[in-house]
């Protein structure tokens, strides 16, 4: 059932055993499993079904106080799907290597679960978000394409990313979320404070601010915080009921540890065989899902060189980015049923580029690869690992929004030492694609002087991480291993929040993989 908080009364509150907070992708993962389980679980999701201007004005509210972090504002989204509303839906497990202790790092970088628990939930986001022809194994892919790269040194990995054909969650779980008895999803339903049992330590309720001034409670005997990075820690940094300070307030690392993924061009790429540097980096398309290529440093080279995890894209810029656009959303229309798109009104605007669209569109049908015209050049880009920094986090100001809940301030900081990494990679891949004879790479002249000031020009990959770590004590993290909050019976956290690192790869497959695991713990719990 899916209702907006204005519809719901005080005396007709759902009731449910689970509370999910936030209906993105974590939170609508975790929920719809819950119910498929048999559990009463509502789902509150603070903006509406569509994204408005009014609800975004939450989240404009916040500043930042140290470096740039244009996701601040650019990167969250709050309505039914959360982020996924603008999000490719690209698919990246973490490298084992992430969760290991790595003795060059701060020791606060260690995870206190290892790779090998989250393989099988990696295996199962991948059917939950309707990807069951799938394939996981990359030599498999390079076999499937015929793809020979160039012999690779013992420091690079060539390795494939994977995106959702649907990367809508308000889309694509949209039949579950109207339809499973199990589940409520509630719109409108922002979360502003959490209800504590003293005598058990437990969460009694979370309390709702409806649009028109009234407030709800909802009670469960479990509450899931999958609200994103930013909203989870301040949440969890304000008073619960009665003003009282929650038995974790004191940690050490609640709101600290704020981290992003850093991004930056690295510099510009010249084709020497362009045949060649297409068949390596093009995208390609297997029973309807993406693979893009892309090169990382290997865990071998991290572990011998005392680097962070790093890896590498190529950017193909051209002037025909919208004829492009419209050869995607014709293709996209073919493997989702027409479903997205007018098959007519596609045809005509392909039909008066056909010069460019039609050839695009041959090697796709024929090849399955997504040829990348680069009339106006060709960029290395770097997404680097950044090394958790304590005093990188949250502050609540004194300032208050409509629904009475402080203003927050990211002060995000980066530790100087991933300059290393990004030169030490850049060169590793410059000197790869020259003696393949693929390519020359104009690295850039203040990356190769490992100039302090190149991280000046870095941006934020919209991948708020930390404030919320996981550990096996609370003296060094919020939650524990089974993401449960340190200090508290019945309260659990899932999302990004809980990385203690991070590696390189984009954070959603790893958050939606803890959250099934989480789901499975919750259902065991609930069910004894």
């Amino acid at each position: 059932m899916l209702i907006s908080a204005a519809e719901v009364t005080p005396t007709e509150n759902p009731i449910s055993e689970v509370v999910v907070v936030g209906a993105g992708a974590v939170g609508t993962m975790i929920a719809c499993d819950l119910a498929q389980r048999g559990l009463r679980t509502v789902l509150l999701e603070a903006g509406s079904s569509t994204i408005t201007k009014k609800s975004q004005q939450f989240f404009e509210n916040a500043s930042n106080l140290g470096r740039p972090l244009e996701g601040l504002h650019l990167g969250r989204f709050r309505a039914l799907g959360g982020t996924t509303n603008f999000w490719g839906g690209q698919l990246v497990p973490f490298d084992p290597i992430v969760f290991l202790d790595r003795p060059w790092l701060p020791a606060s970088t260690s995870w206190p679960i290892r790779a090998e628990e989250l393989q099988p939930y990696y295996s199962k986001v991948y059917q939950q978000a309707g990807m069951r022809e799938v394939v996981e194994d990359d030599a498999e892919v390079m076999e499937k394409l015929r793809l020979l790269p160039p012999p690779l040194p013992k420091e690079l990995d060539f390795f494939f990313t994977r995106w959702m054909p649907e990367p809508n969650f308000a889309r694509l779980f949209q039949s579950e979320m109207r339809n499973l008895p199990n589940l409520t999803v509630i719109t409108d339903a922002p979360v502003v404070q959490l209800s504590l049992e003293k005598d058990t330590q437990s969460i009694r309720s979370v309390r709702v601010a409806k649009p028109n001034g009234d407030t709800l409670e909802f009670s469960a005997g479990a509450f899931v915080l999958a609200n994103g990075t930013i909203e989870i820690a301040r949440l969890l940094s304000l008073p619960v009921g009665n003003a009282d300070q929650a038995p974790w307030h004191c940690n050490e690392w609640l709101g600290r540890g704020f981290m992003d993924h850093v991004d930056v061009v690295a510099g510009e790429v010249k084709a020497i065989d362009p045949r060649k540097l297409h068949e390596l980096f093009d995208n390609a398309f297997l029973n309807g899902i993406k693979y893009q290529p892309k090169l990382k440093l290997s865990q071998d080279a991290q572990n011998s060189r005392h680097l962070l995890g790093i890896g590498a894209h190529l950017i193909f810029k051209s002037s025909i980015t919208e004829n492009l656009s419209n050869l995607k959303t014709l293709l996209r229309g073919i493997t989702r049923g027409w479903r997205d798109v007018a098959p007519a009104e596609a045809a005509r605007s392909l039909l008066s580029t056909a010069s460019i669209t039609l050839p695009l569109a041959y090697r796709y049908l024929r090849y399955r690869r997504m040829y990348n015209p680069a009339d106006l050049g060709i960029q290395l880009r770097l997404t680097s690992e950044q090394i958790p920094v304590r005093e990188s986090r949250i502050h609540l100001q004194p300032e208050r929004d409509e629904l009475g809940t402080p203003l927050v301030s990211i002060d995000w900081k980066l530790d100087g030492a991933e300059l290393e990494t990004m030169a030490a990679f850049s060169e590793l891949i410059s000197n790869y694609l020259e003696e393949g004879r693929v390519a020359t790479v104009d690295l850039d002249s203040r990356l190769l002087a490992r100039d302090i000031n190149f991280l000046l020009h870095a941006d934020d990959a919209n991948h708020h991480m930390g404030m919320a770590r996981m550990s096996d004590h609370h003296r060094d993290g919020v939650v524990d291993r089974n993401l449960r909050v340190h200090g508290a019976s019945n309260l659990f956290v899932a999302g990004a929040a809980v990385y203690p690192s991070t590696g390189f790869a984009n954070p959603t497959f790893t958050a939606m993989a803890l959250a099934l695991r989480l789901s499975d713990r919750i259902a065991r719990e609930r069910t004894l």
